[in-house]
């Protein structure tokens, strides 16, 4: 197994730097194949909510079973079973858990495919500006988290 095969079999955590007194934090997935990227919207995010990431969909549905997370952040364009087929799966394993949807398919189609295949509940595309990311999520958070 070289470097790259290695990588992709990693998964990060980190949690919430300060907690709010008696606030639970939100728990957060972030599913993205871009190891900068992915670090970005750990550190967008780590601040108030606990993030755990991973690199791979396959990785994304082992993480929302043990912990049922809050929101999860999905890039489409994945390594094996793309965002896709992962958001859907998350769907029907996990429940309701929101999903916002980070891709550079930017088309009017590709946005209106990835809309109406029923994986995501929001859609950015990238590259989305930090704060109108983070005001997703506190938006999508907003509707299912009750700290």
């Amino acid at each position: 197994m070289g470097p790259a095969t290695a990588t992709r079999r990693r998964l990060w955590s980190s949690r919430a730097s300060r907690q709010q007194a008696g606030a639970a934090l939100a728990r957060i997935l972030i599913v993205e194949d871009n190891l900068d990227l992915l670090h970005t919207m750990s550190e967008l995010l780590s601040d108030e909510h606990e993030v755990m990431m991973t690199d791979l969909g396959e990785t994304a549905l082992e993480l929302a079973q043990r912990h049922r997370p809050d929101l999860v952040m999905l890039d489409i364009q994945l390594p094996g079973i793309d965002g896709l087929e992962t958001g859907r799966r998350l769907k029907d394993s996990v429940g309701p858990v929101p999903i916002l949807v980070l891709s550079a398919l930017a088309q009017s189609e590709d946005t209106r495919h990835i809309l109406e295949s029923g994986c995501c509940d929001a859609y950015l595309a990238k590259p989305a500006p930090l704060a109108k990311i983070r005001a997703k999520v506190e938006e999508l958070l907003g509707t299912t988290h009750h700290a």
